[in-house]
């Protein structure tokens, strides 16, 4: 949705509009502000509500007390305001734009029913009011990570979808053996700590210095047309053929979300069982540990390389804790998903069949499978809580995410999903 002929450094606002899926495969179709206004002379006057999100605190106070104890807090709604203005050559195009206008920001437009990708059903699809953030800054670091062979890098400090990072712009490699080959280019940003470069590496490292330009990032927030335009006639600058209104949006989920993000586990091949043997005729004597497929017998503890069991670092830039969505690709016997940072894990007591995926939402507290069958009632754990959280309840922004399971073969998979959630832009 990015506008075509655009500089990909200039600021930039937007608004997505729900539209039929006939006219986009997303349901929504953008609008730039100003295009939005395009009939003559358009500017956007003034914005306000776009900081800090509404909050309250709770608290208590004894009856002696001076002051209050705080105890919590929670995020209230969003109102934002923008004031513009346009004028036209005739009457005839004002009351054309006045129609067209309020046609595409209508409230009514965002009720009905709408399928997420998980298949839950919403009952609102809101305006999205997006903000794409300035370019052009030059970022840099000294802890890449480059592994031989492959041309994907990673950095904990990189913060490539939070600052903007594109596909086919250059990423800057500034010592180690790479170097010499640098600059690259990027065929894929993943996540904010992990690149896809367009060659492979010459060696492994870490410490590796980087430098790249921001192109723009951008954030989003769902929200409704509560007020305006109200079109009053008389005093106005541009009447008889323009006006100057303030639109007023409400946004009952007062973050704005950046771009998707995601990581991914899966199931290691090539590698033959780990067998622990204390020897019990003269073949085996103080064999030890040792890997192989042999023949079992007494004396020995083999783990299966169907079982899959590993541990990812995701590095979260958000404000406020976010609700990720996971993807279970089977085969795989009895998942189990645990943020080791927070302590909160997911149980799902189910064997997943071989071309069969199930999405666990962890915000709409739904999963369902690729046919559609309802499986949340295979689901333990604190599914309401379970997130990905900011410093400093994630120490270093590092949130240990676990994963294990049974029966895996290589078509087995997981894959988490989330969105940085901001509280001010």
């Amino acid at each position: 949705m990015i506008p075509s002929n655009w500089d990909t450094l200039t600021e930039l606002d937007q608004i997505l509009v729900p539209v039929n899926s006939a006219l986009s495969s997303t349901g929504y179709k953008a609008y730039n502000i100003l295009t939005l206004m395009s009939g003559g002379r358009r500017i956007m006057e003034s914005s306000r509500g776009f900081g800090l999100a509404p909050l309250h605190f709770l608290d208590q106070r004894g009856p002696y007390q001076d002051g209050s104890t705080p105890l919590d807090m929670r995020w209230d709604n969003r109102t934002i305001q923008i004031v513009i203005n346009e004028f036209f050559a005739n009457r005839t195009g004002y009351f054309d734009r006045r129609w067209w206008l309020v046609d595409l920001l209508r409230p009514n437009r965002s009720f009905g029913i709408f399928i997420s990708p998980s298949g839950y059903q919403y009952p609102t699809a809101p305006l999205i009011y997006r903000k794409w953030l300035p370019g052009g800054k030059v970022e840099r670091g000294t802890d890449l990570v480059t592994v031989v062979g492959s041309n994907t890098v990673t950095s904990l400090r990189g913060k490539f979808v939070h600052n903007g990072l594109r596909v086919g712009t250059i990423f800057e490699i500034l010592t180690g053996a790479d170097a010499a080959l640098s600059p690259y280019h990027v065929s894929q940003v993943v996540n904010d700590y992990t690149v896809v470069l367009d060659a492979n590496m010459t060696a492994s490292a870490t410490n590796i210095h980087w430098r790249y330009n921001r192109a723009n990032s951008y954030r989003d927030l769902y929200c409704l047309l509560e007020q305006g335009p109200g079109f009053d006639e008389g005093g106005r600058s541009y009447a008889p053929a323009g006006y100057t209104e303030a639109l007023r949006f409400i946004a009952h989920d007062p973050f704005w979300y950046g771009e998707e993000q995601s990581d991914s586990w899966v199931t290691p091949t090539g590698q033959q069982d780990l067998i622990f043997d204390y020897g019990t005729g003269p073949a085996l004597a103080d064999s030890g540990a040792w890997f192989g497929t042999g023949t079992i017998g007494d004396g020995r503890w083999l783990f299966a390389e169907d079982f899959v069991g590993d541990t990812i670092n995701i590095i979260y830039w958000g404000h406020e804790i976010a609700y990720p969505t996971i993807e279970i690709d089977g085969p795989a016997t009895n998942p189990q998903i645990a943020n080791l940072t927070t302590g909160i894990a997911l149980n799902m007591t189910y064997s997943i069949a071989l071309n069969q995926s199930v999405m666990i939402d962890t915000l709409d507290l739904t999963a369902v499978d690729n046919f559609g069958n309802d499986l949340f009632p295979y689901i333990s754990g604190d599914v309401a809580s379970f997130s990905l959280a900011p410093e400093p309840q994630a120490p270093n922004r590092i949130n240990q995410i676990a994963v294990n399971y049974a029966d895996g073969t290589s078509d087995s998979a997981v894959r988490i999903k989330w969105k940085n959630k901001y509280v001010s832009l």
